[in-house]
């Protein structure tokens, strides 16, 4: 959107728009998709370890890409009416006012999917543990994409309670004041993604030993070497013993060479 009032052909406003605002849709769209493959797995752990993976991938794509595809329609349709009409490039001007109340109906029905999907699998997982068929593994992938989930849900609704409020007194705001405080709030919204990656390495402790077995090397050049001598006793076949003198080496890691 531009500031102040001013405006260019919607032509020019869809072609700067379509693939921020759709791969902004497509999160909404891949979430449940992430959601019914996570299922699938939980549900169906035999078929899911057995299946297709090339097909099964091209799939969940093709399904993760049906909701900004729609868009891209409701684009089409508006540029067909007028190309070239003067607008302020909003998502209303691009989908039109039916359409922007079609995509938030349908966005909080693909989070309410997505929810209704990790709710399954935790009451499977409760099955599971009370029929005594627990799994850390199941556990494991449960709270990693749980804990995603949480934070993506809780993104996407502090935005709306944000624009609610604001909504309530935004006659008191000039357009151009609305226009920031707008993309303040988005801002806040998109920065709450960022915090998915941290939180995951600070609550799996698969994460933060995978992140160590992978940087292995880096952790070893601040590690200390640290030597001890030990005595080796061995038993030869005249029934006596001799002694050796060894040096270990310990490293902060665990690891003890024996030289």
């Amino acid at each position: 959107m531009l500031p102040g009032s001013g405006k260019i052909p919607r032509l020019f406003c869809a072609l700067i728009q379509i693939i921020p605002i759709g791969g902004c849709l497509n999160v909404f769209s891949l979430m449940l998709v992430i959601g019914i493959d996570r299922m699938l797995g939980i549900f169906c752990p035999i078929w899911y370890s057995t299946r297709s993976d090339k097909n099964y991938l091209k799939l969940l794509f093709s399904l993760s890409l049906s909701f900004p595809f729609i868009f891209l329609c409701f684009v089409i349709r508006s540029l067909i009416q007028d190309p070239f009409l003067q607008i302020q490039c909003f998502f209303p001007d691009l989908v039109g006012i039916d359409g922007q109340n079609f995509f938030d109906m349908s966005q909080l029905v693909l989070m309410f999917m997505t929810l209704g999907c990790y709710i399954l699998m935790l009451f499977k997982l409760i099955y599971d543990q009370k029929k005594g068929k627990g799994c850390s593994i199941r556990k494991s992938i449960y709270k990693t994409l749980a804990l995603i989930m949480g934070i993506q849900i809780g993104g996407y609704i502090f935005t709306l309670i944000a624009y609610n409020i604001f909504n309530q007194i935004s006659s008191n705001f000039t357009a151009e004041q609305s226009q920031i405080i707008g993309c303040i709030i988005n801002v806040a919204s998109s920065l709450s993604s960022s915090v998915e990656v941290p939180a995951i390495f600070i609550v799996s402790t698969e994460h933060r030993l995978a992140l160590k077995e992978e940087f292995n090397w880096f952790f070893n050049l601040f590690s200390k070497n640290k030597k001890n001598t030990a005595k080796v006793f061995t038993l030869t076949n005249k029934n006596t013993l001799t002694v050796n003198t060894k040096t270990i080496t310990k490293l902060n890691n665990g690891i003890a060479n024996v030289g």
